[in-house]
């Protein structure tokens, strides 16, 4: 399954309409992004090898560490497009994968651990 970059931030455009207003509406101080791959540094820093798969990334201060501090550049959450794309054989398969990796990493900047993601059906 292959799709061109164009067509897989239109399923990372969607995914992040697809997310409540609530969440929406609070993501002041955040970027999305796509990237082809994670970096080996992005591997390393978050403990993974050169054979795990990492869909999404992250990169912030979590709005409840936050308090009144507000960083003066905005976090970042990237959407791997190689690894998700690998792993998937359909364009649905592919659009739900983007969906739910979308959703895990919003919730990152809102604070959710990676034991409540896994609860919400988002791990």
């Amino acid at each position: 399954m292959r799709v061109s970059r164009e067509n897989f931030e239109d399923l990372v455009r969607n995914a992040v309409s697809a997310l409540p207003e609530k969440f929406v509406s609070n993501m002041g101080n955040v970027s999305i992004v796509v990237s082809d791959h994670p970096t080996a540094k992005q591997m390393l820093e978050n403990g993974l090898g050169a054979r795990d798969v990492l869909y999404g990334l992250y990169d912030g201060v979590p709005l409840p560490e936050r308090g009144s501090y507000v960083p003066p550049l905005p976090d970042v959450i990237t959407i791997f497009h190689e690894p998700i794309e690998s792993d998937c054989r359909t364009l649905e398969e592919l659009a739900e994968q983007v969906r739910t990796t979308v959703f895990h990493e919003v919730a990152h900047y809102f604070g959710f651990s990676d034991g409540e993601l896994d609860q919400m059906g988002l791990g």
